[in-house]
């Protein structure tokens, strides 16, 4: 059958050929994004906000060192109000600020037994995990002092315990610095950015800070609703103790932060997908017009079919299975290229499946309308002038 209406089925086939290898590509696409993302490490930083200042570059020295001492006293003043649920204090935790590139730049050097790595140094208070919530697989989060033994607490990300070698981490002792440390607890990861995988990172409690290099930071968890009335009374305050115009204070909103590093990537898709859903739907239409009109050049031999006893069903499934066999060997190019260019990871075999699966439902629905009307043909009506 194909064979003597190759004439007719070329134009279907080369369409939906070139309609799944680019929905193929968009599709893995998509969902290496969408890995990316999930992967572990992602904070909840939803009502989240950094409190800060900007400061001039004429400013002084003591002046500069004043402001950071003030805004001690402005949060710690504001951490009891209605609209406040908590205020932690620390150091390279905030998620979304910086590139990864900077961590890396500022990343330390661990050595345990024979193994040697660097790491990124993170610092927090006790209130740090109540804020950006990490997943801890094991032990507790840190607390702002030293543990009974004299060595300091702290917590590692999954990808440090995997450098480290160890197959449990809690208990475990490790030269940072100077400092004799003790690991408290495990978290799966703490990403810098929304589609970066977590780096090897160690997080020092915040009274060792003084031997680390870095700028404080203070991440402020507002109630939900209530931005206004935080930056309103964090900028009264700030100006109140701070009256030398060339500091500012600054108020970010972590979530809109992730939201602007995460612009690009979405942009990105939105350029493969806009136009693959264009050629999409300008395909379908295609094979539903071909579609019908081959269905209405084959009247005669439904009409006939049906004078010898098909039913609705019957032929319905004859033309809707000529479509999903068409795709079907359509499909194929797309499925042999895969085949060279992906490794074939979970993603890729999702993506591609995903790309079958939205193919055949297209083929099926493209072809159902006409396969419906050629099944409630009038026999004697199509067959009169035989």
């Amino acid at each position: 059958m194909f064979r003597n209406r190759k004439g007719r089925y070329t134009g279907i086939f080369a369409e939906q050929a070139v309609v799944a290898l680019i929905l193929m590509l968009s599709s893995v696409s998509i969902a290496e994004t969408v890995k990316q993302y999930m992967s572990p490490g992602l904070l909840n930083v939803e009502n989240v906000f950094l409190a800060a200042f900007m400061q001039q570059h004429d400013v002084e020295k003591e002046v500069a060192e004043n402001a950071q001492q003030n805004m001690n006293v402005i949060l710690d003043n504001m951490k009891n109000q209605p609209y406040i649920e908590a205020i932690s204090r620390g150091s390279n935790l905030i998620p979304y600020l910086r590139s990864s590139g900077y961590y890396e730049m500022s990343s330390d050097s661990i050595h345990i037994d024979d193994r040697h790595f660097k790491t990124v140094i993170k610092v927090s208070d006790e209130r740090g995990a109540a804020i950006l919530k990490p997943d801890i697989e094991e032990g507790v989060w840190l607390e702002n002092r030293a543990l009974p033994d004299g060595t300091a607490p702290v917590v590692v990300s999954r990808q440090f315990v995997e450098k480290a070698g160890w197959t449990s981490a809690t208990g475990k002792k490790v030269m940072i610095g100077r400092h004799s440390v003790t690991v408290v607890g495990v978290v799966a990861g703490l990403k810098h950015e929304p589609l970066i995988p977590s780096s090897v990172t160690v997080v020092i409690p915040e009274y060792l800070f003084a031997n680390h290099s870095g700028l404080v930071e203070f991440t402020v968890k507002v109630k939900k609703g209530m931005k206004k009335e935080f930056m309103t009374s964090f900028f009264k305050e700030f100006r109140r103790m701070n009256p030398d115009k060339r500091l500012e204070p600054l108020a970010y909103s972590i979530d809109e932060m992730k939201g602007s590093m995460l612009s690009s990537s979405i942009q990105d898709i939105a350029l493969q997908a806009i136009p693959t859903l264009f050629l999409f739907i300008i395909a379908f239409i295609g094979t539903f017009g071909l579609s019908w009109i081959f269905a209405q050049k084959r009247l005669r031999e439904f009409a006939l079919r049906i004078a010898l006893g098909s039913t609705t069903s019957r032929l319905m499934t004859i033309v809707i299975g000529e479509s999903l066999l068409i795709t079907g060997i359509a499909v194929i190019p797309a499925l042999l290229l895969s085949y060279f260019i992906y490794d074939y990871t979970d993603v890729h075999i999702i993506g591609v499946g995903v790309t079958v699966l939205i193919m055949l439902l297209f083929s099926a629905v493209s072809a159902w309308y006409p396969a419906w009307k050629v099944s409630k043909v009038n026999p004697s009506e199509a067959l009169k002038y035989e």
